[in-house]
């Protein structure tokens, strides 16, 4: 049997194996590229990576917390703040942590509650003159609850109500920090890295204790001044 017929069949096997081969490739190409075009990931991936509107990539944070607690966002309460800091801060320092981004995120969780809170920030502002202001709007689980206009660079303490309109039955509340102000560290940086505002500490406290030491403040500043109502002989 001449050569031809033998190797014959296997040359055609061989090119049909190769152009099996091509088509595989072409269409896993073809899938690599829809996937590029469209990726399938979840939403706060696609957010911050491929649609860039947030500079807040969300983390799992556990939003371990106890309400009464003064939580250090200096070195010394590092574990701690690590626990409710969600995204859009850097790593603690001497004066705080610095807030990165146009959003900063922390999470806590709560407890069941019959009326609002009481939160109390001590924050600073990043100014570079001729910029010597910064304004934070701050927001409860997508309900905007208040605003603040930091100046100088001494930390101011900021204090605001959360009412129960904005904690619903929610187990957890996610705290957003909205920068209007933000500086850029260069004229050609992400807006990822622009510098607003410097965290010292954190405190939420259920708006009947706070009202307890706002009266006991009140009488240590003026011992003359009854706590509550007076009893009656």
């Amino acid at each position: 049997m001449p050569w031809s017929d033998i190797a014959g069949p296997y040359r055609r096997a061989a090119a049909l194996g190769g152009y099996t081969l091509a088509a595989v490739l072409a269409g896993s190409e073809i899938i690599i590229l829809a996937l590029a075009l469209n990726p399938n990931v979840n939403a706060d991936y696609r957010a911050y990576y491929i649609d860039r509107t947030t500079t807040c990539l969300n983390r799992d944070a556990t939003g371990s917390y106890t309400l009464g607690q003064t939580v250090s966002f200096r070195p010394d309460g590092a574990k701690q703040a690590a626990g409710i800091r969600v995204c859009g801060w850097a790593g603690p320092v001497a004066d705080g942590t610095h807030s990165l981004g146009e959003t900063s995120r922390l999470r806590v969780e709560i407890p069941p509650l019959r009326n609002g809170l009481t939160a109390t920030l001590q924050m600073a502002a990043v100014i570079r003159p001729p910029q010597i202001t910064q304004s934070v709007v701050i927001s409860v689980n997508g309900i905007r609850v208040h605003e603040v206009m930091l100046s100088g660079k001494e930390p101011k303490t900021v204090s605001f109500v959360i009412a129960q309109a904005a904690l619903a039955e929610a187990k957890t509340l996610e705290i957003a920090f909205d920068y209007l102000d933000g500086i850029p560290p260069s004229p050609a940086a992400s807006n990822i890295y622009k510098r607003s505002i410097k965290l010292l500490s954190f405190r939420l406290d259920t708006i009947e204790r706070a009202r307890r030491s706002d009266r006991l403040a009140d009488r240590v500043s003026d011992p003359q001044k009854p706590i509550g109502r007076a009893r009656e002989d």
